[in-house]
């Protein structure tokens, strides 16, 4: 299958968007308060700086006809590039036992409150391998139906709750002004929606033209604005200390909502579809570690590598359902914020030992 570039977008805004929307909201606004905002901006900005990075090197490897799997050993050596693909084999599967964990913690705390976690997570981790299984065509044909759902979703809240914010509020996100957390408040964004370089595995797939620039740069914006206007939403319907106590702001919103009928009652709706696009999310995360592997280990087939990873981070994730303390402690700690932030900065790495290797200027006297 060959993607198109505008199917980049829709699937590279269906990927950056399931999580942060859901989960990092109230961590923002707990550290940031009116200040958010900036955070979110200054995040923006830097994550053009880490796409433009992941469209030069993946348009090395797309001019080479090979994935970025293989051509990254042309950039940072035989050897580098297998550490950088070990890391990320467990980074991926890591990241999938903490989506699972989260929604264990969602599902099991609102409806499913006398269900064991085990068994949520044995669900979950069934749906995604089942999902991963049908490969990555699959991926992309359902986020293309789900962007509509999701964009849909985000118009309706904003239009729904607008009513309801004090915009009284609006003077104190300039009135406001502590930088104490700042640069740790933009790391932390980033480490939310900086994972851009995770489109280099969809090579060969797609042509790293201007089109998929243009379209990963859209979807950044898309990300961003959305984020930021849930971030304003929830801060003006809650305020800044309730606000950072709630864990499901969202769905808080349309509970609280003074509509009743469908409009009051439409919190499974969104749940389904947040539910499927966080399938879509592990899903391509379950491919990138079997991609990884696969390449390390020189495996002609690795469906079966799908069900060791999947299953490896169900029981990860199981080990964290033994101690959700600690598990919401490892997400604020500024160590784990920066080792996100330092994964997602790979393009950057790459981009600067192609530059010294001469990659680009072979490329133009050739």
């Amino acid at each position: 299958m060959r993607t198109t570039s505008f199917q980049t977008f829709r699937f590279s805004s269906i990927y950056m968007l399931t999580i942060p929307l859901a989960f990092m909201i109230p961590p923002l606004i707990s550290t940031s308060g009116y200040q958010g905002w900036i955070a979110m901006l200054i995040g923006g900005a830097v994550n053009v700086v880490l796409i433009s990075c992941t469209y030069f090197v993946g348009k090395l490897a797309s001019n080479s006809g090979q994935s970025w799997v293989v051509y990254g050993e042309q950039i940072a050596g035989k050897w580098g590039h297998r550490a950088v693909l070990l890391l990320l084999s467990f980074w991926s599967i890591y990241y999938v036992s903490l989506d699972m964990e989260q929604f264990t913690l969602f599902y099991g705390s609102i409806y499913m409150k006398d269900t064991p976690p085990w068994f949520i997570l044995l669900l979950v981790g069934l749906v995604i391998m089942i999902t991963a299984r049908w490969g990555f065509s699959t991926l992309i044909y359902i986020a293309d139906g789900t962007f509509i759902l999701i964009l849909i979703g985000v118009l309706f809240l904003l239009l729904l709750f607008i009513g309801d914010a004090d915009y009284q509020m609006l003077p104190a996100l300039l009135n406001h002004r502590n930088f104490t957390n700042l640069f740790t408040d933009v790391l932390s964004v980033i480490s939310w929606i900086g994972e851009w370089f995770i489109f280099l595995f969809l090579l060969p797939h797609l042509n790293f033209d201007k089109k998929t620039l243009r379209n990963l740069l859209l979807a950044n914006t898309m990300v961003t604005v959305a984020v930021l206007l849930t971030w304003l939403l929830v801060l003006l319907n809650f305020g800044v200390h309730y606000g950072s106590q709630v864990k499901y702001p969202i769905l808080q919103l349309i509970r609280g909502t003074s509509f009743t009928g469908l409009l009051g009652n439409a919190d499974p709706l969104f749940i389904g579809i947040w539910a499927i696009s966080m399938i879509i999310h592990d899903a391509f995360l379950v491919y990138v570690g079997v991609s990884c592997l696969g390449h390390l280990f020189k495996l002609k087939e690795t469906r079966p590598l799908i069900s060791i990873l999947t299953g490896t981070a169900t029981v990860a994730a199981f080990q964290y359902s033994q101690n959700t303390t600690q598990y919401q402690k490892d997400l604020s700690e500024l160590g784990f914020i920066s080792f996100w932030v330092i994964i997602n900065s790979i393009p950057l790495y790459y981009l600067l030992l192609a530059l010294v290797r001469g990659k680009f200027r072979r490329k133009k006297s050739t």
